[in-house]
């Protein structure tokens, strides 16, 4: 089968489709299943599809087609701003409280997913480019803040290394940080870790 046609429809989608897309350039869906029989394509979850090029695609491209509405958080957002060594052996992502819980359900790249309710989902979004994509990420204020709040969640280390790391950074916004912190309710306890290392 001469497969470059089809190919194409993937390149112009960062190499992930939606079946849909794919019915919009006029093929039928049934070759979608000849092209995984081939090896040409695996399906990275219900309705979406990959092609197997010689080069990975990247998790972020995997992401951003996936879960556009999903934000870079904890973790993740730590080892973007550098504020952690240690790489994440996740993605974690921010989605909103009320998304369904089997959409999260690939295995790869591996997700942990937090369901967050949406006066706090939308305070802090940024946008940055990272491997060529453009995510959807939490700044270094909503990052802390969402630290602080789940501290007794988190690895004692990585915690006091992202508060000193945020303390000692040329481009933190503490004003911005006390605002994000009164609007999530944690205000005193910002003031209080923070007054430790400012």
């Amino acid at each position: 089968m001469n497969c470059e046609k089809y190919k194409k429809v993937f390149d112009e989608n960062n190499g992930i489709v939606k079946l849909s897309d794919f019915t919009d350039a006029g093929y039928h869906n049934t070759v979608i299943d000849r092209l995984i029989r081939e090896g040409k394509v695996i399906k990275i979850r219900p309705g979406f599809y990959e092609w197997q090029y010689e080069d990975v695609i990247s998790d972020a491209v995997i992401i951003n087609k996936l879960y556009p509405d999903a934000i870079i958080c904890m973790d993740s957002a730590l080892y973007f701003y550098d504020y952690t060594e240690r790489t994440p052996g996740a993605w974690h992502l921010a989605v909103d409280k009320n998304s369904s819980k089997s959409r999260f359900k690939i295995d790869y790249p591996k997700l942990k997913v937090y369901y967050v309710v949406e006066k706090y989902l939308k305070i802090g979004i940024a946008e940055v480019d990272f491997e060529g994509q453009v995510i959807r990420i939490y700044n270094r204020e909503k990052t802390i803040c969402d630290i602080i709040r789940y501290e007794k969640k988190m690895d004692k280390e990585v915690f006091n290394k992202a508060i000193r790391s945020y303390a000692t950074d040329s481009n933190k916004n503490v004003g911005r940080l006390m605002e994000y912190a009164k609007l999530m309710n944690v205000e005193k306890k910002t003031k209080m870790i923070m007054g430790m290392w400012m």
